[in-house]
């Protein structure tokens, strides 16, 4: 059997199979019926195809079965057997990325065709699946704002890099950087006086990139039906919580708030109920399974919740001097200094933008 990368390729290049059958000279239904694995072409078309492709033969087309186990690979800490993942080459490295439904951007079918197989250790697995020397290996951006999102979104659609934003915290976001599984980091702390920035520690030199600012607070049911005004609200114990797990911004921020005005976490129905992101605690909410939960002003207007600040964030994205000369991480660079993507960000949530790609050069 003749398996082939055709729906890959053609999507990487924006075509339909009506515009790749027009390039090459034969009917849209031949195309399908090749797409498909159902004919095989003739050398003439196939030598057509890898013409207009701008690929070779073997590049598209292989005998390979389908279905057979690779290396061992380095592992996020969150693969486990039957996942779904993306690739990313970092250095000598190629690194398996859980392809989470919660995480990133919407991805095409092809490059969900390597599962886990195994899992050998705590940080290495064995994958499966078809063979594809189309995929150049994703770059990957760990934090927990759904800006990123909408980066990796115009990194993908706009620029042709495949580029995947992984939806973790803080904590861990600055693990992954450190333990050089992510090619770059944003990472996020309040502005106020005192505050500290959250940095990766090391000796390596890495460039800082301001991503923007937003403001961090209270998410309620649009109109506050309950009328929650603050944490000393959540003393009644009338509030039902969607939190964030440790290490989180925003559950820093809580817990902090909390011991402030001596409310006792023990009293707060559902405190220990922990979700994702920040997108998931406004679901939460909209869903009418918590009441109130600490986010980005962003995602409370995305669901149509009223949103009560609390304090404003700064967001940085970290990238490792060895990772610059990456083709995508130097595509990222020019497009955050874009008015483009600068308007496009602003009108996605409550953003400061004015500060948006502004860099340092970090040891």
């Amino acid at each position: 059997m003749l398996y082939n990368q055709i729906q890959a390729a053609r999507t990487h290049m924006g075509w339909s199979q009506a515009e790749l059958a027009e390039k090459i000279g034969i009917s849209r239904q031949a195309v399908r019926l090749i797409e498909s694995g159902q004919t095989i072409p003739s050398t003439a078309i196939a030598l057509r195809m890898a013409r207009v492709f701008g690929l070779r033969v073997e590049d598209i087309f292989s005998e390979t079965t389908p279905g057979q186990e690779s290396e061992v690979w380095t592992a996020d800490p969150d693969v486990q057997i039957g996942d779904r993942v993306i690739v990313a080459n970092l250095g000598q490295q190629r690194i398996a990325h859980r392809a989470s439904l919660w995480d990133g951007p919407s991805f095409p079918i092809a490059t969900h065709s390597s599962i886990v197989s195994e899992v050998v250790d705590e940080h290495r697995v064995r994958i499966k699946g078809f063979p594809s020397r189309l995929d150049r290996g994703w770059t990957v951006i760990s934090g927990c704002d759904p800006g990123l999102g909408l980066l990796a979104n115009h990194l993908t659609t706009t620029r042709a890099e495949n580029v995947f934003w992984r939806n973790y915290d803080n904590k861990k976001s600055l693990a992954l950087l450190e333990q050089g599984l992510v090619h770059m980091a944003a990472l996020h702390h309040p502005v106020h006086r005192g505050s500290q920035m959250v940095q990766p520690s090391g000796p390596n030199g890495c460039r800082r990139v301001h991503f923007a600012s937003w403001e961090l607070g209270w998410l309620v049911k649009r109109g506050n039906p309950w009328h929650f005004h603050g944490v000393d609200d959540l003393r009644s114990g009338k509030f039902r919580l969607v939190n964030r797990p440790l290490g989180a911004g925003a559950r820093t921020l809580l817990d902090s708030l909390l011991a402030e005005a001596a409310v006792p976490s023990t009293q707060i129905p559902q405190y220990d109920w922990t979700v994702h992101g920040h997108m998931q605690v406004a679901m939460a909410i909209d869903a009418g399974a918590a009441d109130v939960g600490i986010a980005v002003a962003g995602v409370a207007g995305a669901l149509h919740l009223d949103f009560i600040p609390i304090q404003v964030e700064s967001c940085d994205v970290w990238i490792p001097e060895r990772n610059l000369k990456s083709n995508a991480v130097q595509q990222l660079l020019e497009l955050v200094n874009s008015d483009v993507f600068r308007w496009d960000l602003q009108q996605f949530g409550s953003y400061d933008v004015s500060k948006t790609g502004l860099t340092e050069d970090c040891t």
